[in-house]
């Protein structure tokens, strides 16, 4: 059966939405394909189902987030920023707020109801959700794009956006199609590996301190040109690993080394605020007041007694000494350390957790002011199917917004 449309959608996730919203205002007809029951599944999760759709940051600002090839999103941006975004579902009964300042989540902190603002935006642009519909190819005539084919149905569009997302989460519909279908169109793409993730750790102790977390660490890559690659932020201690955003903020980067190198090294400094100077100045002071109190006992204040007890043996054996006994050497080691946790990181808990994909499309055959393909005329691509990812606190939703939003107001122009 064939079906003939102004414009095919291939996803019903945030980005697709918002370009069938976009290319409908345009007065074009748009037809939404989803492969799940429903449209907005991998929505309705993010951000713990509170939804934390952007941030504060401005347009430069923001493009630096997404590393070397941020510069990118900036025509996205430009068209569709944190506040013209935040407008668009307050205009549509979904009035957004910043408990911290940064974050912007919707007031009923519902992702909810940011999924039904654009089902029912879409209802009203008379845009056609076809859940439960699997596409297979797109479809050439001469070179000419015509389409997309579906299990047991052909969909005629002379334009086509691919919005189907990465690999990240399965379960919530992820397949990695669009990779497929950018592939027929002769784009290359860069090797998918799970982005925002919890990491695995050679190292069994975490393991024991599974639940505890530390609320601004600092992690660092240990490896030959990523020494400059840092992340702050809040880190867990997990039964495989560690987890938080500190350490998921960097996981699309170690997954990539991981492919070629069977173990990273990370250090964690676990309270940036403190120096080198501070730490021995603080172990000075024990040796003074609290010389029969043991090292373990007085560094637990600082943190659970299963860390302290771990550091304190990594750093020589010096839990069960004595604070006047606290030797010059020692108090070097346990300083330079807390200053610089070691761990090795040997996998990461896959795509199943991964909230995000690094890697995708690659951007060098996108046009950046109008997110078309630059091989096939009528291509188009929106949100994570693309070789770009940010951290976590609303880059990727934001970025999945303009992008659809953008791919939608360009498919529809002539």
């Amino acid at each position: 059966m064939s079906f003939p449309v102004k414009i095919i959608i291939v996803g019903a996730g945030p980005a697709g939405l918002m370009a069938a919203v976009a290319a409908a205002r345009k007065g074009v007809r748009v037809t939404v394909l989803e492969l799940l029951h429903a449209p907005g599944r991998k929505l309705l999760a993010s951000g713990g189902g509170k939804c934390n759709i952007t941030n504060i940051l401005s347009e430069a600002r923001f493009a630096e987030a997404f590393g070397r090839q941020g510069r990118f999103i900036l025509p996205a941006l430009k068209l569709m920023n944190s506040q013209a975004l935040r407008d668009f579902f307050r205009l549509r009964g979904v009035d957004t707020f910043s408990e911290d300042g940064f974050h912007f989540f919707p007031v009923s902190n519902k992702a909810s109801d940011v999924l039904k603002a654009l089902t029912d935006e879409c209802k009203k642009l008379n845009v056609e959700i076809r859940p439960e519909t699997k596409v297979n190819d797109l479809l050439f005539e001469n070179g000419i794009l015509t389409g997309v084919s579906t299990t047991g149905s052909v969909f005629n569009a002379g334009k086509v956006i691919i919005a189907s997302g990465g690999k990240g989460y399965p379960a919530l519909g992820a397949t990695g199609i669009g990779y497929k279908l950018a592939e027929q169109a002769g784009h290359f793409i860069v090797e998918p590996v799970p982005g925002l993730v919890g990491l695995r750790t050679v190292e069994s102790w975490p393991f024991s301190c599974k639940g505890v977390s530390f609320p601004a660490v600092s992690v660092s890559i240990n490896f030959p040109g990523m020494k400059g690659v840092k992340s702050k932020g809040e880190l867990l201690f997990t039964h495989r690993g560690i987890s938080g955003p500190a350490v998921i903020d960097i996981s699309g980067e170690l997954n990539h080394l991981l492919r070629s190198n069977p173990e990273i090294g990370l250090s964690v400094n676990l309270f940036p605020d403190f120096t080198k100077d501070k730490w021995l100045e603080l172990f000075s002071e024990w040796q003074k007041r609290e010389g029969r109190k043991h090292i373990r006992n007085l560094l637990s204040r600082y943190m659970p007694h299963c860390v302290s007890d771990v550091l304190c043996g990594i750093a020589g054996g010096v839990g069960d000494v004595n604070a006047a006994e606290f030797k010059l050497v020692q108090r070097q080691k346990l300083a330079d350390l807390l200053l610089a946790v070691p761990l090795k990181i040997n996998g990461s808990e896959g795509f199943g957790k991964a909230m995000v994909t690094r890697g995708g499309v690659a951007l060098k055959k996108i046009n950046p002011d109008t997110l078309e393909s630059r091989l096939v005329k009528g291509l188009f691509f929106a949100g994570e199917v693309l070789d770009l990812d940010g951290p976590c606190g609303g880059y990727n939703l934001q970025w999945a917004f303009s992008s659809g939003n953008l791919a939608g107001t360009s498919a529809a122009e002539d």
